[in-house]
Formats: structure tokens, C-alpha cells, sequence
């Protein structure tokens, strides 16, 4: 049986270049986007209207990632061709003063910086490698994502949330910032200890680890002695958070796919000073050259021991990360001294180019960005395809998708909301009537924010400068 082509949910049209990175938050509420020319765009899921747009960099932007930290509004990384890597913070007083300017509707290069609205406030900027186009990985090692095991956000149902319904009417009237206030700096951004890893200045095979809000380089991984696989072309930083192991995945250009662990370096210990004055001493896990052609793209199952790898060849492949399994208990692992080359399972897809891949939360699919414009969703289990997005006509760089797991706890049974009083009551005051509109238009926009945040959205970005949105699976 023939079934007919799928078609996407929503487009969303603002930039005016290749899109480069997406990252859904936020309870599923928010999109933000990244593209070839520097700008960074934060959408309302619910609206599908830009909230805070923004030039980040003078190139090229290789990864964006946005978290929401109860109290404290939005911390936005951002990753760029310019060298430096970048967090800013959304305030929630500072929402409604953000600039909201398409960058496709700037129309001359005269006038592109005549600006209607605010820019977040820059807390941090790291100098960094970024001739590899090998995009950041961000672990937080304390505070409100401390069990994430690496930054792309899909736990952030572990805090508790205040963002399930009516989120316009729950933050605080927004204000312009005033000279009286002062703004975040990096002298103020010690709530909780994050990691970073990208690639090495120097030595482009290397990888970097560097710590926020300390903004140092905490130490580097070599590739092990003997091998040359060229520049990192991909890189994963996560922990197993009951041993304190920190582990490091990276693609690199020849091909090669490696695994790294520092053991117990997070364990027990004051995360603010003393892991970062000591020799962190690797030990190199997995070291394997199945893909031909460049690793373009990794990422680490939430669910099981294991991550996916996608390359400039059609091969897709599935690794082991020995010695941990993503519950807390040992894997098996190889003999000493000696570390593991094969992969869990090796799949020739056919279609060559294929990026930007991202495993959902759930770990039941996967999803690649291909150059031939397809979107392609694979099973985690069998490694086989289950379905092809076609709407864009140019190639296609990110994809992103929604976090099932957090929009399953919406439901959860709760109270039902009713409104009080009878209709044709005619003692009925005007007080109470306009209590009642105001009740029920918070409960129409309670209901359209729950209705995106249990949609399973897949977000894909292209060449072409469009985003487009489909609700699968």
C-alpha cells in the first residue's frame, strides 16, 4: 500500500542564509536557529513568530544551544567562525524590548544594523578553534542539569517546571533594562559548573575541555600515539554521573571514531576549584575506521551505552562506549590496555552526505540532515530507515527534535478547568464577567501551548534559509 508523501507541519521563513544548527526548549515552547551569516533566532513554537533575533558572530554560526534555568530566564551557547564561543542570557524582564527583526527582511547592506529592539546580554566569550567546522559539546557538571549526559537539552524535565501552561501569563512584566540595573557578567555566572569541549588550536586532531564560569582550559586530548586521522570533525562530551567517568566521543576527518575516559575525575570532589588543578590522565576506550570518508556528525544514546555516527560516505554506524551502558552500571568491557575497534552494527544507506544527526530522547528513532535535501528517520533498534522528508529543494545542514518524555508528563491527570457561574444568570456582575473572559482566554492559551508541547516535532534546516516543522512518530 502506497501512502502519500508527508508534508510538513509549518514553515518557518526568517533567515536569509543556509540554516546551520536547531535546538527545540523550553518544554518544547521554543526553537532557536542559527545560520551561515551569524544570526540567531529564538521562535515561539505556540505563535510561530521570532521572540529575540540577534547578529551572534561575524561568520558563520557551526552549533547553537539554549537552555532554560528556572530564575534566571534562557542561557544561549553559540559556537561561530569568528573563534569564539559565546553564552548569552535571555532575562525574562528583557523579553518583550528584544529585537524581532527578520534577517530576510533587512533589505540593504546600508541599513542592516538599524535595530528595533535589544540583543541578549553577553556573559561569556571563549577564544576557540573553529577552522575544523567541528561544533562545541557543553556537559553540565552541577546545578539544574547536572544528570544531563550532554548538552542537547533532553532532560530538562528533571527541573521542575513552571512552563506547562500559560507560560505568557506566568513570567514578569517585561522591562527595558535600565542603567540602574546591572547586567549578567561572567563575575555573576557562578551558579553551577559546565563544561566544554572543541577542537584544539594548536594541534587540530586534539580536543580541548574548557570550564564555565572559570573560562579556562581545563586540559586536551590528544589522538592516541601512532594515529593521524586529521581534524576533529565531531566531538561529544557526557559523564556517567554515578562514578564521576568523564567520557569524550569524536568524529574525525579521516574517518576514525574514537571514545576517551577520565575516570572518577568528577566524583566527590568540589567541582568549583579542585578537579580543575589536577592532570586529567585519559585512557582511550574505542579507536574505530570503518567510515571512508570524513565523520561529519555523532551523537550519545540517553537510553543505552552506545552512539550513533554519520559521515561525508553513505555508511551509519552504531558504536559501543565500553564501560558504561547509560543506567549507572558497568558494560562489558575489552581487555586491559586494549581498546575496542568494532562497531554494534554497520549500515550502508546508499545515500552519501548525511549530517547533523540527532537521536531522540526516547531513543526509539534518529534523524539525519542530508545534502540531498532528504530528511531521513532511521529505528535506534534496527538501524532501518522509516522515513523520508522531502519538501526542501536545496541540501539540508540541522535537524532538532521535540522532547517526547517531557511532553508525555503533560498527560498526567490534573484538574479540569471550568468556569465558575451559570450562564443566564442575570445577577452575573460585570466584575465577574470580565473575571470569566480573562479565565478563559488563559484557558485557550494554556490549551494551544500544551497542544506544541506534546507534538513530536521534527525541526530541519537548510540551505535554502527555511526551517520546516513535521509532527511524526
Amino acid at each position: 500500500m502506497n501512502h502519500p508523501p508527508l508534508t510538513p507541519t509549518y514553515i518557518l521563513r526568517g533567515h536569509a542564509s543556509a540554516i546551520h544548527s536547531l535546538h527545540i526548549f523550553q518544554s518544547n515552547l521554543r526553537l532557536i536557529s542559527a545560520d551561515a551569516d551569524g544570526w540567531i533566532i529564538v521562535w515561539d513554537l505556540v505563535s510561530k513568530r521570532p521572540v529575540a533575533v540577534w547578529k551572534g558572530h561575524e561568520g558563520a554560526i557551526l552549533q547553537v544551544r539554549a537552555f532554560c534555568v528556572d530564575g534566571e530566564g534562557v542561557q544561549v551557547y553559540s559556537h561561530g567562525r569568528d573563534h569564539k564561543l559565546r553564552m548569552w542570557k535571555i532575562r525574562p524582564q528583557d523579553e518583550a524590548v528584544m529585537q524581532k527583526t527578520l534577517p530576510v527582511d533587512v533589505q540593504t547592506e546600508t541599513e542592516p544594523q538599524r535595530q528595533y529592539g535589544s540583543q541578549p546580554w553577553m556573559v561569556h566569550s571563549l577564544p576557540v578553534n573553529a577552522l575544523n567546522f567541528c561544533a562545541f559539546s557543553i556537559l553540565f557538571v552541577d546545578g539544574p542539569f547536572s544528570s544531563l549526559s550532554s548538552g542537547d537539552g533532553s532532560n530538562e524535565r528533571r527541573r521542575a517546571r513552571t512552563h506547562s501552561g500559560g507560560h505568557a501569563e506566568s513570567q514578569p512584566q517585561a522591562t527595558p533594562p535600565s542603567s540602574e540595573e546591572a547586567p549578567p557578567t561572567a563575575s555573576t555566572d557562578k551558579a553551577f559548573t559546565r563544561l566544554l569541549a572543541a577542537p584544539n588550536a594548536l594541534d587540530s586532531g586534539a580536543v580541548d575541555i574548557f570550564h564555565l564560569p572559570l573560562e579556562r582550559r581545563v586540559c586536551t586530548i590528544p589522538p592516541p600515539a601512532g594515529i593521524k586521522p586529521g581534524m576533529v570533525m565531531a566531538v561529544e562530551l557526557f559523564m556517567d554521573s554515578t562514578t564521576g567517568d568523564v567520557y569524550v566521543a569524536s568524529g574525525y576527518e579521516d574517518g576514525h571514531v574514537m571514545v576517551f575516559r577520565c575516570r572518577g575525575a568528577l566524583k566527590d570532589q568540589d567541582t568549583s576549584t579542585e578537579p580543575w588543578n589536577r592532570k586529567w590522565n585519559w585512557e582511550t576506550l574505542y579507536v574505530s575506521r570503518i567510515h571512508t570518508q570524513p565523520a561529519l556528525s555523532i551523537d550519545v544514546s540517553k537510553t543505552g551505552g552506545y552512539f550513533l555516527s554519520s559521515g561525508a560516505d553513505a555508511t551509519l554506524l552504531k558504536h559501543p562506549i565500553p564501560g558504561w551502558d547509560g543506567a549507572g552500571t558497568a558494560a562489558p568491557a575489552t581487555a586491559a590496555g586494549e581498546p575496542s575497534d568494532k562497531p554494534l552494527k554497520t549500515v550502508n544507506t546508499k545515500h552519501a552526505g548525511q549530517q547533523g544527526l540527532r537521536i531522540r530522547d526516547d531513543g526509539k528513532i534518529f534523524a539525519t540532515a542530508g545534502w540531498d535535501s532528504r530528511v531521513r528517520v532511521y529505528s535506534c533498534k534496527t538501524m532501518k530507515e522509516v522515513a523520508v522528508l522531502k519538501w526542501h529543494k536545496d541540501g539540508c545542514y540541522a535537524v532538532a527534535f521535540a522532547h517526547v518524555e517531557a511532553a508525555g508528563a503533560l498527560d498526567r491527570p490534573g484538574q479540569q478547568l471550568s468556569e465558575s457561574g451559570e450562564a443566564g444568570d442575570d445577577k452575573t456582575t460585570a466584575g465577574e464577567l470580565t473575571k470569566r473572559t480573562e479565565f478563559s482566554l488563559a484557558t485557550v492559551q494554556q490549551q494551544r501551548n500544551q497542544k506544541v508541547q506534546k507534538t513530536h516535532w521534527l525541526a530541519a534546516g537548510s540551505k535554502d534559509g527555511k526551517i520546516s516543522l513535521w509532527d511524526i512518530y
